[in-house]
């Protein structure tokens, strides 16, 4: 009962925080980000190392909430520390978040989810938990599902949280490159608003994409038809 009165005053507490950020930046990132470049660029510029820990929270928290706004931060990432260090911060920061889901999502919302969809998604458990880190490493790797709900997997199945945190940097690392050398070449931090959201689904990107999606998998795939192997050859014994 008293882990049910907490949900519901997180879940009203994060609904407001959200509708405040809605009514508050209207307007839009890039409107936000437009009236405030100068100040950040500057105050980047005088707290290099203050400033990438600044970045690394708002990257995190950031991605806490279902909008989006990955592709933004990625691109600010490479705008404001480079094609290297920026995307290395967006990556980890994006961990981080699923690694902060995880933890906290466990604690207020799986019982919730379990009762819900509990029946449904059982017969999953084992083979998702045993192979978790490939499944969400292709996940991460392929930009088809939303973020946010990747995050709700290490939720619903017990996927060891320090895999999830390196399934989700390696996993992010090569988009976070891409954007982040983007970014790099971006006029102004405003300019990230109007880059295209679809530019990670071109084939010069998708494609190697799918690729490293194929290797993560191959494991996983390799594991199933020995198994299927072993238990066809006792079956025949």
């Amino acid at each position: 009962m008293m882990q049910r009165r907490f949900l519901i005053l997180f879940l009203a507490l994060f609904t407001a925080a959200c509708a405040w950020f809605l009514v508050r930046y209207g307007g839009g990132v890039g409107d936000v980000l437009r009236s405030a470049q100068r100040g950040i660029e500057y105050w980047v510029g005088l707290n290099p190392v203050l400033g990438a820990v600044a970045f690394l929270a708002v990257a995190t928290l950031g991605k806490v909430t279902p909008f989006p706004g990955g592709i933004v931060i990625m691109l600010a990432g490479g705008y404001l520390f480079g094609n290297i260090v920026g995307p290395l911060l967006a990556a980890t920061g994006a961990a981080l978040c699923a690694l902060t889901v995880g933890y906290f999502g466990r604690i207020l919302i799986y019982e919730a989810i379990d009762r819900r969809f509990g029946h449904r998604i059982s017969h999953l458990e084992e083979a998702v938990t045993e192979d978790g880190f490939n499944w969400l490493l292709a996940a991460r790797l392929l930009p088809v599902l939303p973020a946010w709900l990747v995050n709700l997997v290490p939720v619903v199945f017990p996927i060891h949280l320090g895999k999830v945190f390196v399934a989700t940097l390696l996993g992010l690392l090569p988009i976070a490159f891409v954007l982040g050398g983007i970014g790099s070449s971006l006029s102004g931090l405003a300019a990230a608003e109007f880059v295209p959201s679809d530019i990670l689904f071109s084939g010069e990107v998708l494609l190697p994409l799918m690729g490293l999606a194929v290797v993560a998998l191959a494991p996983v795939l390799v594991k199933r038809v020995r198994r299927a192997r072993r238990r066809r050859r006792q079956q025949g014994r």
